[in-house]
């Protein structure tokens, strides 16, 4: 186990005695979302890589100070929600076949690409509790509700700081009732009927309290975007990761995208 996580798990303690000691929850005040027009995809850049989701890559976002960090999750064998895009990529050069989820022990031995830190959600957590306006947007790429469960279970002194996103109109409910409250809808998992259902998106969003409604660069059209204006709440897109581009979708009318890497860093 590396240094870096034995100081973090050394930490747990002292964070989960000071979060008793004042009595937080995750509802003793409202969250304050504001300016999220740029999100830093799959927690940034950690050196020149990408798509790590590594606490590299957190630290070196925070430090160049982006506060909106998206992170993608996924359950190991043994039923732990861990930072990690998904199980098919070789990240951790463990001989695992793909698409063979590695146990919580595995996992938190393992180095992303051979040398980034891996993180747990509980590790996440630790780490956000320290990073004022600070929030962390959910991509749970297997069983969204379990994973968002999880989240609440076992970091619920940090919930005011995590924004899910949900994939299907029927995950709203679910995901509001367990606390959350600023809540994101990406289309990214309909079928691409219901994803050019605007309508019935703006429907959607106009009888439910979403913070954003988020979509590819591929349907980026100014018709498309016009018509989601409708659900009168913010539109922003995925991924983006060239200046040009970035223009583009601003000029449109989009109020923020995700990207790859740090603003400095776009092509």
């Amino acid at each position: 186990m590396s240094v870096i996580k034995k100081l973090y798990k050394a930490l747990s303690c002292a964070v989960i005695i000071s979060v008793m000691a004042v009595s937080f929850t995750a509802t003793s005040y409202a969250a304050t979302v504001d300016n999220m027009d740029y999100i830093v995809h799959a927690g940034g850049q950690a050196g020149d890589d990408i798509g790590t989701n590594s606490l590299e890559a957190v630290n070196n976002s925070f430090l160049n100070g982006y506060r909106y960090i998206e992170i993608d999750f996924n359950f190991t064998s043994d039923g732990k929600l861990v930072c990690v895009h998904d199980w098919d990529t070789d990240y951790f050069k463990m001989g695992k076949p793909a698409g063979k989820a590695l146990s919580s022990t595995e996992f938190e031995s393992a180095k992303v690409l051979g040398r980034y830190t891996t993180m747990t959600a509980e590790e996440l957590a630790q780490w956000l509790y320290q990073k004022p306006n600070t929030y962390v947007i959910t991509d749970i790429k297997e069983n969204n509700i379990s994973g968002l469960q999880y989240l609440s279970s076992h970091c619920g002194y940090i919930k005011n700081r995590i924004i899910p996103q949900i994939y299907n109109e029927s995950e709203y409910d679910k995901v509001k009732a367990m606390g959350y409250s600023n809540i994101i809808y990406t289309l990214y998992k309909l079928s691409y009927s219901d994803k050019t259902n605007t309508n019935e998106i703006v429907r959607f969003a106009q009888s439910h309290r979403l913070y954003a409604i988020v979509f590819s660069t591929e349907l980026a059209t100014p018709n498309y975007v016009k018509a989601l204006k409708g659900a009168g709440t913010k539109l922003m897109t995925h991924t983006v990761n060239s200046v040009s581009e970035a223009e583009r979708l601003y000029k449109m009318g989009i109020d923020g995208i995700y990207s790859d890497y740090l603003k400095e860093n776009l092509k």
